[in-house]
């Protein structure tokens, strides 16, 4: 990938936040597999008139998920079919019951298909320009581990609104437990325990501000860079019921909680 080699990991990142979008496309560029994805996608575009015909269309479904950062359900129909036909706004909707931020943007731009979404030449050009980026994000990540979590972040972060939300992407919940210390044995807790310790530890408002978000994940890299280092040394028990700035030494400390 086209990138910044030498750098250290901060200032590699900030360089990168200031204009991904000339990164990742001289990245696709470079990419001769992204290339080909990308021509083959727009050369079928407004002939998926259908979800079936999408879902069908293996190459080009490809793009469309990998735009969305939703590669991982490539071979999850039933789900993928739910996504793609129902109503996103309705309560019992299986997008609403997943609370998946970037669930509910793909289904926000890819259920309706009275005119078909891919039949619009904007559309078909933000799936490109979104499939470019997370490309880019995971060669960054090659070149540098924890970067590709932390531009996603940076990107996606402003449009969470809730802690459940939070906790339904993995790769928002893992910057934001990395950052602030919080031991693996976390994912232990049950779920409500889980949303007492983030709600009062995560003020979601302040990721409005562009600065505050680009602190907490230069937090994020230099903990995530210091965690691997360290990888293997610690005994998960200490971390487990101390070592950490993020709970306070009182007696409702949940994970001192889940041994005691």
């Amino acid at each position: 990938m086209s990138g910044i080699s030498g750098l250290p990991i901060i200032p590699m990142y900030e360089t990168y936040i200031k204009n991904e979008t000339k990164y990742a496309d001289a990245a696709a560029k470079a990419n001769p597999a992204t290339q080909s994805a990308v021509s083959y996608f727009q050369s079928v575009a407004s002939t998926l008139t259908t979800p079936q015909a999408l879902l069908k269309n293996y190459r080009a479904l490809q793009v469309v998920l990998g735009a969305f950062g939703m590669s991982g359900l490539i071979n999850e129909q039933g789900i993928l079919k739910q996504l793609l036909t129902q109503n996103p706004t309705a309560k019992n909707s299986l997008v609403q019951q997943m609370a998946n931020p970037a669930y509910l943007q793909f289904a926000n731009v890819m259920a309706n298909w009275n005119p078909p979404p891919l039949s619009n030449a904007k559309t078909v050009a933000s799936i490109v320009q979104n499939y470019v980026t997370n490309q880019f994000e995971v060669g960054a990540n090659q070149q540098m581990p924890g970067m590709q979590a932390a531009l996603y972040f940076t990107r996606n972060i402003g449009s969470v609104t809730t802690i459940p939300e939070l906790m339904s992407d993995n790769t928002l919940l893992g910057v934001v437990q990395t950052a602030l210390g919080l031991p693996m044995q976390f994912g232990l807790l049950n779920y409500n325990q889980q949303v007492s310790i983030l709600s009062q530890q995560v003020d979601l408002k302040k990721f409005q501000n562009p600065s505050y978000v680009n602190q907490f994940v230069q937090k994020y890299l230099v903990l995530n860079q210091e965690n691997s280092a360290s990888s293997g040394t610690s005994n998960p028990l200490v971390n487990l019921i101390g070592g950490t700035s993020a709970f306070s030494s009182g007696t409702s400390n949940p994970l001192v909680n889940l041994i005691a």
